[in-house]
């Protein structure tokens, strides 16, 4: 009997360790762990056909993104449609956690350099529409064009993080990013054209994206 009860024991034990080590091994860690609800963490995108023709569902898996970008629109046609496009969303949904804003470069490609200021009208706005929403503002991608150097895009794109930082949201710069795991031979980001992105440049930036969003998560959590 005694030897009886040791056996069911060691198995109970046994069982206890086998369900703890599937239970450590699965536990989601890092940039996973913001994203590992019942509900998943929403991110609305903003912009050109940099955001519209990536296929988010793919490249961030774990999130619910909505695909708010039209290509070619200038970033006064953005800050016109705003508050409509935030009306649509808001229709079905609670405000999104995150909303990310990629705009500009078609203003650049047309040699427009100001529309950093609208910007700075139109953060505030965003942020009376959406209140509990964690806005960024993306860079301007580090463009290969012919007659557009690279200084004057850094330039553009010190102004843009500025305008983030008066309108009290985040900047998300994929300068380096880019810089730093873009080939143009053997691993190339963008088409032919030099603007928009190839598989690899979309994958480039989605993991900037996931990076961003799980700082924000961490900082949100030791802040609360």
């Amino acid at each position: 009997m005694h030897d009886q009860q040791k056996k069911t024991n060691q198995t109970i034990l046994g069982l206890f360790f086998y369900i703890f080590a599937i239970f450590h091994n699965n536990t989601p860690t890092g940039a996973e762990q913001y994203m590992t609800t019942a509900n998943p963490t929403t991110l609305l995108m903003l912009g050109d056909s940099l955001v519209e023709w990536g296929d988010w569902e793919v490249l961030l898996p774990e999130l619910q993104v909505i695909n708010s970008g039209i290509a070619g629109e200038h970033t006064e046609e953005l800050s016109a449609r705003l508050a409509n496009e935030i009306d649509t969303v808001l229709a079905d949904r609670p405000e999104p956690e995150y909303i990310l804003i990629m705009t500009g470069t078609n203003n650049l490609l047309m040699g427009n350099s100001y529309f950093p200021a609208i910007l700075g009208s139109m953060l505030p706005r965003l942020i009376d529409l959406c209140p509990g929403s964690m806005i960024t503002l993306n860079s301007i991608m580090p463009m290969q064009i012919q007659g557009l150097p690279q200084e004057s895009i850094q330039a553009t794109n010190d102004e843009l993080r500025n305008v983030a930082e008066q309108s009290k949201c985040w900047f998300l710069d994929i300068t380096t990013p880019f810089t730093e795991q873009c080939l143009p031979v053997t691993k190339p980001c963008f088409l032919n054209d030099g603007v928009h992105l190839a598989t690899r440049g979309y994958q480039v930036w989605a993991k900037a994206i996931q990076g961003h969003l799980a700082a924000l998560q961490q900082d949100m959590q030791e802040t609360t």
